[in-house]
């Protein structure tokens, strides 16, 4: 059974608003839930989220948040996401603060069983995470590597973004 309001959370109804020149920031990426796809099929949000981000119309108007993206449920997501650099000009960080402190929703070994984080880096991370929340999601995010892919510097530099005419 889907959760009320669940079809609300479908990516492909953001069309209207980005045709119309509205800028778009989605929420963690689309990166749970499912959608209902032109031909009345049902597809992860995820999937429809990437067809939007692929379509020329959108280039200039839509961008995706990665806040949340680490947590257990969306690693496949953080994995695609890294994955595609032709995207991350469009991508903004974002902690969705303070799950990232809360155990075990974002799992450490489960993105280094994965192969998107050196081992070696789960200890130092979680006690970073102890200490300071937000440092560690920051710190976690640019030590991520997908078949040595890393999100873009400019993933962490936001402020252009939201200074950016509309």
């Amino acid at each position: 059974m889907r959760g009320f309001g669940e079809a609300l959370g479908n990516p492909l109804r953001l069309r209207r608003p980005l045709d119309a020149g509205v800028r778009v920031l989605v929420a963690h990426c689309a990166s749970l839930g499912h959608g209902v796809d032109d031909d009345g099929s049902a597809r992860p949000n995820f999937e429809l989220f990437a067809r939007l981000m692929d379509d020329p119309r959108y280039r200039r108007n839509l961008a995706g948040d990665l806040s949340a993206v680490l947590q257990g449920n969306r690693v496949d997501a953080a994995a695609a996401l890294l994955a595609r650099g032709d995207w991350h000009a469009r991508l903004v960080n974002g902690s969705d603060y303070p799950l990232p402190g809360v155990l075990p929703i974002v799992s450490l070994p489960l993105l280094a069983e994965r192969g998107l984080l050196d081992p070696a880096a789960v200890a130092p991370l979680r006690e970073l995470r102890d200490h300071n929340v937000l440092l560690f999601d920051f710190v976690l995010k640019r030590s991520l590597v997908n078949n040595g892919a890393r999100f873009a510097p400019g993933v962490f530099q936001t402020r252009p973004y939201f200074e950016m005419p509309g």
